[in-house]
């Protein structure tokens, strides 16, 4: 999954426990590899806290962000979700 050039840093947003944010959890520990090779360069970071929505947060160029909320949503949601939060 390689992103656009626009894309300056994507980080991410999960509880480490929660039923809700399983499917972020899956994603993550599934494909973070493979994100990370196809673009090197991206800073992509990674933050756990007790309680925290599951969400993704993408920094453009200008200081655009936008940001999709994740909570209950499965690994392949979160990738469909991932690939037009990045468009």
């Amino acid at each position: 999954m390689s992103f656009s050039k626009a894309l300056k840093e994507l980080r991410v947003h999960f509880c480490q426990t929660s039923p809700a944010s399983n499917g972020i959890r899956q994603f993550v520990a599934s494909n973070y590899t493979a994100v990370k090779a196809a673009n090197p360069n991206l800073p992509i970071l990674i933050r756990e806290a007790k309680g925290a929505e599951a969400k993704i947060f993408a920094r453009f160029e200008h200081g655009q962000e936008k940001k999709i909320i994740l909570d209950g949503l499965s690994a392949k949601e979160i990738e469909q979700k991932l690939a037009t939060l990045v468009k």
